[in-house]
């Protein structure tokens, strides 16, 4: 075997005992590109049927192996095996692909690390366009922000299966989609993930759901049905007044006496109780909108 081929060899392998090394559930991720033309296969070996062919310099993700020298691989919206003589591995690469987010309340990081910071919380079955891989991890777009998620809550594709929750209450889904967006920043008249006021928050949050409210927190006042504070449901929108208008602030209720909403004192869309001094003075009711 010529040291080209050994070399390959041992940096697929040590990107595999890295991946192993930190968690057993993990795929093993890695890059590679194509060092010639090569032929995608159905199964480790050249007597399996051929899927595609490969062009010289094709950039992949490289899955679990080796099997009798051949990588499982995704390589143009596929999945199939290609042997490492003709693979150039790399544990961090530029690659493209689309998939799908398979787990509940996933965190995106800001780095390929469990100990970067974490830039929002995605939703099962969320699409993602995966731009790289870093060892175990993607680097991804998604719901507008570019970060990185484990490779083993991806699938790569279109989407398959329900979500693994059961018994969940169209207020705890909403809710589980707004607190992603924690530490967004606040921006007036903002209304996208760029950044939100509180009225923007909470009209954004709905209409992900496809419940269309007014854009003023003053506006969505007017929506949905009343709802006496002692029977607040997860997913009610909660109003307060402010110094300039009746109603001046807005935020949704997620339980335990608890509300997320942006705030333009924090500067980013954060939680709070509604038991606080300033909210309990402020208070002025709650409209349940999501039935």
């Amino acid at each position: 075997m010529s040291k080209k081929k050994i070399l390959r060899t041992l940096v697929a392998a040590a990107l595999c005992c890295c991946a192993i090394a930190g968690t057993a559930a993990a795929d093993c991720i890695g890059g590679a590109a194509t060092t010639t033309e090569v032929n995608l296969r159905s199964g480790a070996g050249t007597d399996n049927s051929i899927l595609l062919t490969a062009a010289r310099g094709s950039s992949m993700i490289v899955e679990s192996g080796p099997e009798n020298g051949w990588y499982r691989v995704y390589v143009n919206g596929n999945w199939g095996y290609m042997s490492a003589d003709y693979l150039s591995f790399a544990e961090t690469m530029d690659v493209s692909a689309a998939g799908w987010v398979n787990g509940t309340d996933v965190r995106m990081r800001s780095g390929a690390g469990t100990d970067s910071a974490i830039l929002r919380v995605t939703s099962f079955g969320e699409s993602v366009e995966v731009t790289g891989v870093d060892g175990v991890w993607y680097r991804v777009n998604a719901g507008g922000v570019s970060g990185y998620i484990r490779s083993d809550y991806v699938e790569l594709g279109e989407r398959t299966g329900e979500a693994p929750a059961a018994n969940v209450t169209v207020g705890q889904q909403i809710v589980a989609f707004a607190r992603q967006y924690m530490g967004v920043p606040y921006v007036w008249a903002g209304s996208s993930p760029s950044g939100f006021d509180c009225s923007g928050f909470v009209s954004y949050v709905f209409k992900s759901f496809g419940y269309q409210t007014n854009r003023t927190a003053a506006g969505i006042y007017k929506n949905g049905t009343a709802v006496d504070k002692s029977e607040l449901q997860i997913g009610d929108a909660v109003f307060f007044a402010s110094s300039s208008e009746a109603i001046g602030h807005v935020g949704i209720y997620i339980g335990d006496g608890q509300f997320i909403h942006s705030s333009s004192g924090a500067g980013y869309v954060t939680i709070n109780s509604l038991d606080e001094s300033y909210y309990s003075r402020m208070y002025v009711g709650a409209r349940r909108i999501a039935v």
